[in-house]
């Protein structure tokens, strides 16, 4: 294959950067560090049939950037959820992260995580910052499938490889010791990574790594649970689940004559116009401190007795702890009514001076005999993973070559919320709504204790086991040009969530008492004189804008565990049986495939068409209540899931996937890419199993058993100018046809359709959203198929270039994503993306700066968790970043001093409801700073 450089390409580009074309001669430039790692991933690229991007490490040990979601965000079309500041979940194309796969070695794995705080993750989505990326050295992005790759990868496949130590000739050892600073929680910690390698003459090889962090975090920020309207009598609105609570109007009670839409009442507005205002449901200033613990490590064995014959031995494994508080206050705007008009109640709330926009939204007000509600809760998360894999390969003739594969991967999470609420004396309380966060000013002190009574114990552990088992075969019959490939996997995925929730409420303290409990039956009777402090940080001190009040009362967390273990709470919470059970899926794959290459007008048209077929067979358990269960409303603990039997429903499903990948060499320079295929994902265990829950915002959760997989047929285009030495100027296209796209269906229906007997629910919070037992109208939220085909298309650029005739060791790579699903919503889709690296590097020096854009999008499409009409939207954040490091010697060794900052702009992330002034979220993680020393021997 003929890779020269084209004088031509460089002199017009050299011409339009306003530089002199490049001399004939051109001296080979030895490239190392980060732009050894972008040529060689474009290399990687270009050598590929189907469309792929990769990431590279610049050195032994050493991936680009600190995380693996933040190393893929640099590929063109792949974006980044972050918790805290880091990047955790990836989404490629627009898609969700469930519609990535994630392969390690080629075979699947998955990780028991559920993402953030609140966001509960119950599907296929992977959580990339529970590995740690100094123990890997690839990670290559296939956008288009090939029938030998595994499927399950709508929106594309994320493949993990780790060193092993025939990468490296005899002997290579190196070590990473960092301090990181975060801005928001003023801490250090430390970091480290060391990794050792012996090569015997490519006969038998060993290779070690070990990485461990920690992380002192603190996060400022702020939240609802949507925003909502009041019920005004004679005024409904259409649709009575906008209403989330009724207001205290006394003008408009006393009489039903000032029921006429144009009355006047106390709020300063019309009735009509008070039923369809909008105010925030719970809106609450939140901070989150704590610690995260990471530690993972990596063993390879190779072992070659032959030049024929070769095997691998990989194991990995990793486990992420984070402990941390969380501390909120809910201004109480929920399922107010005259019945919760009392000390232990939500209050009743009259509105006073209101002023509206143009949207319905409030922009300023008071609120009258309003109360909150201190939400203090202890966190304990520990996530691990293991994995071990086996491959072989045999060279059995010059054109046969055999491969097998086995893997194991192991994945738990456990979880620990324990909650203590306190609930404020009534007052008044203002309002101003503007673009970002309410600013709420309470006229009650809330940082005074005897403000306060304790009100209610959540008890909420959970936990996630996950094993993925895979035996591989793969044949091939003809060299790496022209062969054809035929293969089969067998995987069995098993994952088993179990949740606990035992609540006592206002009046239920007794139920306490074998745990260590020293107060009586009603805890607002309890003295938390020793168990409340104020918030024990300057909240909104970070804040770009003032944030309302900054000190309240919180539960002293450390006080409570004293008198009552969280462990013994834990291990006897009640297993909320509606939402808990099992899921098992065995997939059969087995493919066909073609790779040629030929001559089409004196230039290689190189080929990979192939079919893989899948059968899928599922079984979902779930846990029924028995004659012999006890009743949850008389035993608030100690109920377990022995005391449930099990009901067991299983389908099964099989697809024909074609797929045909073209790469044509246009010129020397010029390479030309088609793709069609189809590709499939499953759908997600928490849509398929047969749970029914109810939130505590008043929305009916239920499972679809008769879910079909998500199928895509799909076109992919693409041209690539590599017009220099780790050059490149592309673009991509492609069009997607989606069926079986999964939607969430929400209707009002009558609690008695969920089939939850009243006494199962012992939560008070819950019981108040019941007035009318199983008669009250509630949201139903159900997923189903949708009919209607989503279309989804979109283009990628990329341009990547050494820029030596300005400076030498500068260079730049810059990707751009557009993406477009016309009327259609598709959650998580942002339509534009774009990513920027301008780096210097010499023998001695190198920096970079590392820019990433995500555009708004949408992250609910109705009624998000709560009684909001609007869908919920991400807003557009960039993320800067500073890499620099000096490399020296001393000691006999070679060392690189190096330099981080991450976030460097102090990006805040915010969402919004509909309109920019219905805030959801706001978080200010900081910036964070990593000085290291690094070396090799």
């Amino acid at each position: 294959m003929n890779r020269g450089i084209s004088r031509t390409g460089v002199s017009v580009l050299s011409l339009c950067l306003g530089g002199v074309a490049a001399a004939q001669n051109v001296e080979e430039v030895i490239v190392t560090g980060f732009r050894e790692s972008l040529e060689v991933a474009l290399e990687a690229k270009r050598d590929s049939v189907n469309f792929t991007d990769s990431i590279s490490a610049e050195d032994v040990g050493k991936l680009p950037d600190n995380n693996l979601a933040e190393a893929l965000q640099r590929v063109p079309g792949v974006q980044i959820s972050r918790t805290n500041g880091e990047g955790q979940q990836i989404s490629i194309r627009g898609l969700g992260p469930s519609f990535a796969r994630v392969l390690f070695d080629g075979m699947p794995i998955s990780a028991a995580s559920e993402g953030s705080v609140d966001q509960q993750a119950r599907n296929r989505e992977f959580d990339f910052d529970l590995l740690p990326s100094e123990i890997f050295s690839t990670l290559q992005v296939s956008k288009t499938p090939r029938a030998s790759l595994v499927e399950g990868g709508l929106s594309g496949t994320i493949d993990l490889r780790t060193p092993r130590p025939f990468d490296y000739n005899d002997f290579q050892a190196s070590y990473q010791l960092q301090a990181a600073y975060q801005s928001t929680s003023e801490e250090v910690d430390p970091r480290g990574s060391f990794l050792i390698s012996k090569n015997w003459n490519d006969r038998f090889g060993a290779l070690l790594s070990v990485s461990t962090s920690q992380r002192t975090f603190r996060t400022d920020g702020w939240s609802s649970q949507g925003w909502t309207s009041g019920r005004v009598p004679g005024n409904e609105i259409g649709r009575p689940y906008d209403a989330g609570f009724t207001w205290n109007l006394p003008s408009v009670f006393a009489s039903p004559a000032n029921q006429a839409p144009d009355f006047i009442n106390e709020s300063g507005l019309t009735n009509a116009q008070l039923s369809r205002t909008q105010v925030p449901r719970l809106g609450r200033p939140e901070v989150q401190i704590g610690d995260r613990d990471r530690i993972g490590g990596t063993l390879a064995l190779q072992w070659a007795p032959t030049d024929a014959l070769q095997f691998n031995l990989d194991v990995i494994y990793a486990k992420l702890e984070s402990d941390f508080d969380r501390y909120a206050n809910n201004l109480l705007v929920r399922n107010t009514t005259s019945n919760t008009d009392n000390e232990t109640g939500f209050g009743y709330i009259t509105p006073s001076n209101f002023s509206v926009d143009g949207n319905n939204t409030l922009t300023s007000g008071s609120l009258l005999n309003a109360k909150f509600w201190s939400e203090n809760r202890l966190f304990q998360q520990e996530s691990d993973f293991k994995h071990v894999g086996l491959g072989g390969s045999w060279q059995i003739a010059d054109q046969v070559h055999l491969s097998a594969k086995a893997s194991k991967a192991e994945s738990d999470f456990r979880w620990r919320m324990t909650t203590y609420l306190f609930l404020s004396e009534p007052g008044q309380v203002d309002l101003q709504v503007r673009d970002g966060i309410p600013v709420i000013t309470p006229h009650l002190d809330l940082a005074n204790s005897s403000n306060w009574r304790f009100n209610t114990v959540r008890v909420q552990p959970r936990t996630r086991e996950e094993e993925n088992e895979n035996l591989a075969l793969d044949l091939t019959l003809g060299d790496d040009e022209r062969n054809i490939r035929i293969g089969a996997l067998a995987n069995k995925y098993f994952r088993e969530r179990l949740t606990y929730s035992s609540s006592v409420g206002f009046d239920q303290g007794t139920a306490l008492t074998p745990f260590g409990y020293t107060g009586g039956a009603a805890l607002r009777d309890f003295d938390i004189t020793d168990f409340s402090e104020v918030v024990p940080v300057n909240y909104g001190e970070h804040f770009d804008d003032p944030a309302g009040y900054n000190r309240w009362i919180v539960s002293d967390l450390r006080a409570f565990s004293r008198m009552m273990d969280p462990g013994v709470l834990d291990a006897n919470a009640n297993l909320d049986f509606q939402n808990s059970g099992s899921f098992e899926e065995d997939n059969l794959s087995a493919y066909i495939e073609a790779n040629a290459a030929f001559q089409v007008w004196d230039r290689t048209l190189r080929v990979n068409a192939g079919l893989r077929y899948v059968k899928t067979e599922h079984e979902m358990q779930g846990f029924i209540r028995l004659a012999t269960t006890p009743a949850p409303a008389t035993n608030l603990f100690g109920i377990r899931k022995d005391d449930y039997g099990r009901n067991t429903i299983d389908g099964e499903y099989s697809e024909f996937l074609p797929s045909l990948n073209l790469a044509y060499e246009v010129s020397d320079t010029v390479l030309a890419r088609f793709s069609i295929s189809q590709t499939m994902t499953r759908p997600n265990p928490n849509d398929l199993q047969p749970f029914t829950g109810i939130s505590t915002a008043g929305v009916v959760s239920q499972g679809n058993q008769n879910l079909q997989p998500y199928l895509a047929d799909q076109l992919d285009g693409g041209v690539e100018w590599y017009f220099s030495e780790g050059a490149v100027l592309g673009g991509n296209v492609f069009y997607k046809e989606i069926t079986g796209f999964v939607e969430r269906v929400i209707a009002p229906q009558p609690f008695r359709n969920a089939g939850i007997p009243l006494d199962t629910i012992t939560d008070p919070t819950i019981l108040a959203l019941l007035p009318n037992g199983l008669d009250t109208i509630l949201l139903f939220n159900t997923p189903v198929n949708v009919d209607d085909v989503t279309y989804l298309k979109g283009a990628e650029l990329l341009y990547q270039q050494r820029l030596d005739n300005l400076l030498n060791g500068l260079g730049v790579t810059l990707n751009y994503t557009r993406l477009d699903s016309g009327s259609q919503v598709i959650v998580g889709l942002a339509k534009t993306n774009y990513n920027a690296v301008v780096y210097y590097e010499q023998d001695r020096f190198a920096t970079r700066l590392s820019y990433n854009y995500r555009d708004d999008y949408v992250e609910c499409e109705e009624n998000c968790g709560s009684t909001s009409p609007e869908a919920g939207f991400r807003y557009q954040g960039g993320y800067l970043d500073l890499n620099s490091s000096v490399n020296f010697s001393a000691l006999g060794q070679d060392l690189t001093l190096s330099l981080e900052v991450l976030n460097l702009l102090d990006e805040e992330e915010y969402s919004f409801y509909g309109y920019r002034n219905r805030a959801n979220t706001l978080n200010r993680p900081g910036r964070q700073y990593i000085l290291g020393i690094r070396g090799q021997f």
